[in-house]
């Protein structure tokens, strides 16, 4: 199984060009279309009220 195995679908086919042109754009090389692509989210804001205490509840 090669290592951007769900990382191709966003990056792979002639469907997906707008997508790679935004990341060439970002920087990426070629050759980092061959990694596997990892995403990090953050849920906090001060703008929805549900998500405010969130760094309170972590702490």
């Amino acid at each position: 199984m090669p290592f951007n195995e769900r990382s191709k679908h966003i990056t792979e086919g002639i469907a997906r060009s707008p997508n790679r042109a935004m990341y060439y754009a970002l920087g990426y090389e070629k050759a980092d279309f061959e990694k596997p692509m990892i995403g990090i989210a953050n849920g906090h804001s001060t703008i929805v009220s549900a998500n405010f205490p969130a760094p309170f509840v972590i702490e």
